[in-house]
């Protein structure tokens, strides 16, 4: 019996927690990990071929920490970044 409770429990709660948050967790937000890739500047449901329109690529993928950019440590690849001068 110990050895049926050991593998039923984690299943239980495991389960438990997944239509918990389904229903009653938070939203989250559109780009959760801050990520600088495009396909999260993509609305939901997402269009077909991915975009509405072709989007404009100001930077690479890993934008992270730029001295140019105040208030955040990332900057999406469609956002242009401020150049000096």
């Amino acid at each position: 019996q110990s050895l049926i409770f050991m593998i039923f429990l984690p299943i239980f709660i495991y389960l438990f927690n997944f239509i918990w948050s389904m229903f009653k967790g938070p939203v989250a937000e559109k780009n959760p990990w801050k990520a600088n890739t495009l396909e999260w500047t993509v609305a939901y449901p997402v269009p077909h071929g991915n975009f509405a329109e072709i989007p404009q690529v100001y930077n690479g993928p890993n934008e992270y920490s730029n001295p140019k950019v105040k208030g955040q440590d990332w900057v999406p690849q469609s956002v242009q970044i401020e150049s000096d001068g």
